[in-house]
C-alpha cells in the first residue's frame, strides 16, 4: 500500500526530535522511511482557499520525488508550522492522495504547563515584545515584575492576563488542544486522511516517542529504538534569565529563531544539567493544568489518549494561586531591592559581554572552547 504521512507539529511538541530522528542515518529507519521537511515559504504558499496552479505543482514535484528516488518506502512530509495552517492541512492531504492509498496526518500534544514553559525557554525569552508584554500584564495587576524570573513572568502574565497573551509573534494560539484538536479534524475528514493525535513522553507515560510516532505511521516502531532521543534541550534557567535581564536592560541580543548556533555554542552539557523544578513554578504549573483538565480529559477521551496523562499533579484553583504569587512577591521583596538590581545586572552584563565576543570572534574553535569554558564556571553555577 502506498502510504503518506503528514507531520504537522505543533511547534514545541517533540517535532525537532522526530525530523532528527527520520533524518539520523539509521539503516533501520531508512529500509522503511524516506523524510522531507518542507521549506517554510512552499508550505505558506498553501495557506489559502485557492492556491495558485503552480504551488500546487510545487508540491506534486516534491512528491514525486521523493517516491521515484525511494519507491516501497512510506513518505513523510514534515514541517510542526503545519498545524498552524489548517488550509495547508487540507490542500496538502489532497495533493498527497493523488499518489497515495493512504494518508496519514500525525500531530502531539502535551499539558499546557509543559507547552509554556517549553515555548518560553527556546524562543520566547529573547523576545523583546514579549518581556514588555508580561513585565505590563503583572504590574496592571499590582505585582512588581522584578521579583520574578522570566518564565515565572511568562506563567503569571498567561494566569492572570488571558491565555492569548503572547501571540505578536506567531497570531495564533493553539494550546487549548480541545478545540484546535477538532477543528483540524473536521477540516480533514473530507479529505478522507487518517488524523492520529498523540501526546509527549513524560514521567509514568513513557512510550518512546520516535516508536511511537512510526506506530503511528504504520510502521515497525522498533525500527526507531536507536534514535529515540530529545532534539531540543533545555538551556539553564541562569542562561534564559541573564538574556532576558540583558534585553531589559537594553543590550542588544539575538531574537527569536535568530543566531541559534550561539546558544547551541554556549549550552554545553554542564549547562544543560538543570536541578529540580522551583517549588513555586510547579504550584503555577498546577493550576494552568487545573484549568484546561476537564476539556483535555474529554478530548483524551475522544482520541483514546491516557485521561491521567493531563490530570494536574495538585489541583490549585485561581484564588490560590494568585494568593500564592503575592506570598512569594512579598518573600522576594524582603531583600534589599539594591541586592537584586546588583543581580539582575550581573546577569545582563554577563550575557551582553558573551554575545559580543562571540560577534567578535576570529577563531571558531579557539572561541568554542573559551566560550564553554567560561559559560561553564559562570552560567552553570545558576
Amino acid at each position: 500500500m502506498n502510504r503518506i504521512v503528514l507531520h504537522v507539529g505543533p511547534e514545541k511538541c517533540g517535532s525537532s526530535s522526530i525530523q532528527n530522528a527520520l533524518s539520523s542515518g539509521s539503516e533501520k529507519l531508512d529500509e522503511i522511511v524516506h523524510a522531507v521537511k518542507l521549506v517554510p515559504d512552499d508550505v505558506r504558499k498553501l495557506n489559502t482557499d485557492s492556491p495558485a496552479q503552480e504551488d500546487i505543482a510545487r508540491f506534486r514535484q516534491i512528491i514525486k520525488g521523493a517516491i521515484a528516488a525511494h519507491p516501497g518506502k512510506t513518505l513523510v512530509l514534515s514541517h510542526e508550522m503545519m498545524f498552524k495552517m489548517t488550509n495547508v492541512l487540507v490542500h496538502l492531504s489532497n495533493i498527497s492522495h493523488e499518489y497515495a492509498d493512504e494518508v496519514i496526518v500525525i500531530a502531539y500534544i502535551r499539558r499546557q504547563s509543559d507547552f509554556l514553559i517549553s515555548s518560553f525557554s527556546e524562543f520566547l525569552f529573547r523576545s523583546p515584545k514579549r518581556i514588555s508584554e508580561t513585565a505590563e500584564i503583572l504590574t496592571d495587576n499590582g505585582i512588581d515584575p522584578s521579583l520574578f524570573w522570566g518564565v515565572e513572568r511568562h506563567l503569571i502574565a498567561a494566569i492572570l492576563g488571558g491565555w492569548k497573551v503572547g501571540r505578536q509573534l506567531s497570531g495564533h494560539l493553539y494550546l487549548n488542544w480541545s478545540k484546535s484538536i477538532p477543528k483540524r479534524t473536521a477540516a480533514l475528514a473530507p479529505t478522507g486522511a487518517k488524523v492520529s493525535i498523540g501526546v509527549l513522553p513524560r514521567a509514568g507515560f513513557s512510550m518512546p516517542l520516535i516508536s511511537d510516532f512510526l506506530s503511528r505511521a504504520g510502521l515497525d516502531p522498533e525500527a526507531g529504538a536507536e534514535v529515540d532521543r530529545v532534539r531540543n534541550p533545555s538551556f539553564h534557567p541562569s542562561l534564559i534569565e541573564a538574556v532576558v535581564n540583558a534585553i531589559e536592560a537594553g543590550h542588544p541580543m539575538p531574537g527569536p529563531h535568530e543566531a541559534n548556533d550561539f546558544f547551541d555554542l554556549i549550552n554545553s552539557p554542564e549547562v544543560q544539567t538543570i536541578g529540580p523544578e522551583a517549588p513555586f513554578v510547579t504550584l503555577l504549573k498546577a493550576h494552568i493544568d487545573t484549568v484546561f483538565e476537564k476539556r483535555n480529559v474529554e478530548l483524551a477521551g475522544a482520541l483514546n489518549l491516557p485521561a491521567d496523562y493531563f490530570v494536574p499533579d495538585e489541583r490549585i484553583d485561581l484564588p490560590t494561586i494568585r494568593a500564592e504569587i503575592d506570598r512569594e512577591a512579598n518573600i522576594r521583596a524582603a531583600i534589599p531591592e539594591r541586592l537584586r538590581d546588583r543581580e539582575r545586572a550581573s546577569r545582563a552584563a554577563l550575557a551582553q559581554m558573551v554575545w559580543a565576543a562571540y560577534q567578535m570572534q576570529s577563531d571558531q574553535e579557539n572561541f568554542s572552547t573559551r566560550i564553554k569554558r567560561f559559560v561553564k564556571t559562570r552560567w552553570g553555577r545558576g
